[in-house]
């Protein structure tokens, strides 16, 4: 009796009874909780007047948990001026950046020449990346072992007419697994 007490217990507690969260999974916390079997979001609390993105974007700032633990956020992107030296930059078009974060939650070290990060503007066609090394505009790099955290910024060339909207796709290895982020150009 006390067997199957302490093992329905056991049950209730680690929640295989179901989700008694109706958000789909869906947190406010700073601090992930152990990595998941399925890939999941955590939204940060926003302002009331912040628009939802479509289904299946995230918004800037959301952090979003792949299934092997990795996980990533996209920061709003921010205009700015390329340097001189800047390579895929138009003088007619607007360059925008974002910094990525990418938290290694997994028990692997992380290649992270395999984060391949990829932008839309509003009309859906690919964006043009600019890498401007003296503004340490660059692609991650190396190794990043298990609970350490990796941040590079990532800019577009975004042609004139093309939308006021920004959308980022990551993808981390070589699953398949794009997340996408969406929201207003500045």
């Amino acid at each position: 009796m006390v067997l199957a007490v302490g093992v329905a217990g056991l049950l209730v507690g680690t929640g295989a009874f179901g989700d008694d969260d109706p958000g789909g999974g869906a947190t406010v916390s700073t601090t992930p909780p152990a990595p998941p079997a399925s890939a999941s979001r955590e939204t940060p609390a926003r302002s009331p007047s912040a628009e939802p993105a479509a289904e299946g974007l995230l918004p800037f700032g959301t952090t979003h948990r792949y299934a092997d633990g990795v996980e990533v956020t996209v920061s709003a992107p921010e205009r700015f001026t390329p340097a001189e030296g800047a390579a895929g930059h138009k003088a007619e078009n607007t360059a925008v950046k974002v910094d990525v974060t990418v938290r290694n939650g997994s028990g692997e070290r992380l290649k992270l020449v395999t984060v391949q990060v990829q932008g839309r503007d509003g009309e859906g066609r690919e964006t043009a990346g600019v890498f401007d090394a003296e503004q340490g505009i660059l692609s991650l790099d190396g190794d990043l072992l298990p609970g350490r955290r990796a941040v590079a910024a990532y800019a577009f060339d975004v042609p004139p007419r093309s939308g006021d909207v920004l959308e980022v796709g990551v993808t981390v290895g070589f699953t398949g697994d794009e997340a996408q982020w969406s929201g207003p150009l500045p």
